[in-house]
């Protein structure tokens, strides 16, 4: 019995789960050396009928030098200026043996955050807005901590192939590395952003009310 692809194991998990899903594949010119064809994969798959929330998954191995050609995660998007970019991963051994690093990095000034989350970008008004809620950083945290390749980023991958998301700034809980297809980890990485979400749209009302 032939082997399901990862767009057919995903096509299931929606199925399964009464979820839409969305998706490409286009085949990239195949020169004679090469053997094995190349292809640009984009796929999305809604939490819910209301689309605040994605699974999103992207993958093209001739994406930008330098950039991310293969990452999947949970995007919501935000009123954050599209400018901002802002990442977050879990502190490791290296960032505490190397003081110049932690020189570059931004700090949210809350020790245990702090002491176990690296935030690189060009936005502190951001960080200071929406990441002193202790909850965001429980929840944050305790995601970083499941898995070293983990982080949140914000207005860091190419995600306009979703609609909802298309030139509006997004902040994800992503895997930079593979696609994740373990339907658990899935529905767990919803779970969490669902949270995270809501406490973004309070912050966003609370500016909304001070202006």
């Amino acid at each position: 019995m032939e082997q399901a692809t990862n767009i057919e194991k995903l096509q299931a998990f929606a199925k399964r789960t009464g979820r839409e899903i969305f998706f490409t594949e286009d085949q990239y010119p195949l020169p004679p050396y090469r053997q094995i064809p190349r292809y640009k994969r984009t796929v999305y798959i809604p939490y819910n009928e209301e689309k605040q929330l994605f699974f999103v998954l992207f993958s093209d191995p001739y994406y930008q030098i330098g950039e991310h050609t293969v990452f999947c995660g949970i995007y919501f998007k935000t009123n954050i200026p599209a400018s901002v970019r802002l990442n977050f991963r879990p502190k490791s051994i290296f960032d505490k043996l190397n003081p110049f690093l932690s020189k570059k990095t931004l700090k949210i000034d809350e020790r245990l955050f702090d002491s176990k989350v690296v935030i690189s970008g060009n936005d502190t008004s951001t960080i200071k807005r929406y990441f002193k809620h202790s909850v965001l950083q429980r929840l944050m945290i305790e995601k970083l901590n499941s898995n070293m390749f983990m982080k949140f980023s914000i207005n860091e991958t190419p995600v306009d192939f979703v609609p909802e998301l298309k030139d509006n700034s997004h902040f994800a809980l992503i895997n930079p590395q593979e696609w994740v297809l373990d339907a658990q980890t899935i529905e767990q990485w919803f779970s969490t952003m669902k949270q995270i979400h809501a406490i973004f749209q309070k912050k966003e009302v609370e500016h909304i009310t001070y202006l």
